[in-house]
């Protein structure tokens, strides 16, 4: 697994369609997601990382829940929940190496380190989630899960829609 940025104006596309989806941009500046790409079911799907919250430090890994440590220190998480459908085209791999901020370079090939070691569980747990959300959404057991992921058979539909879009344009 490698690191990768989203493209701006997708995300800006799909936030009028699911809510809850973060703004590439904060004060007026873009902040970028960094993310890992994987295939779910038959498509590409984008996981954001996530800078740790309160909340997050008295979660355990679960499900839809990844946390990335550093000797024992949350630095990230990756939900589950949030994964987005993508195309080659609107993801860009990130050259750690070129970065010039030493301070986030580091911090990008520490989280590169704890993701590689959970690389399996990041994988099956997308794809379980993923088939729960959409395949077995009607089950009470999903109930939660269904509730707090994103539509994802919308958003596949809507990555199509802005394919399209961007080959006219």
């Amino acid at each position: 697994m490698r690191l990768y940025t989203i493209d701006t104006k997708y995300i800006d596309f799909l936030r009028k369609f699911q809510n809850h989806i973060y703004h590439n941009i904060e004060n007026n500046r873009l902040r970028p997601y960094a993310g890992v790409v994987l295939t779910v079911g038959t498509h590409k799907y984008y996981a954001p990382l996530t800078s740790p919250k309160a909340k997050h430090h008295k979660m355990s890994d679960r499900l839809d829940f990844i946390r990335l440590e550093n000797k024992g220190k949350l630095i990230a998480v990756i939900n589950l929940n949030n994964i987005i459908p993508v195309a080659d085209e609107l993801v860009t791999l990130i050259d750690i190496a070129s970065i010039a901020d030493q301070k986030y370079k580091t911090l990008l090939n520490i989280e590169m380190i704890d993701i590689r070691r959970k690389q399996a569980t990041i994988i099956k747990n997308a794809n379980s989630v993923y088939n729960k959300v959409t395949k077995f959404n009607t089950e009470p057991r999903n109930a939660r899960l269904v509730s707090i992921c994103y539509d994802f058979l919308l958003l596949e539909k809507k990555l199509q829609e802005f394919l399209n879009q961007i080959d006219y344009q």
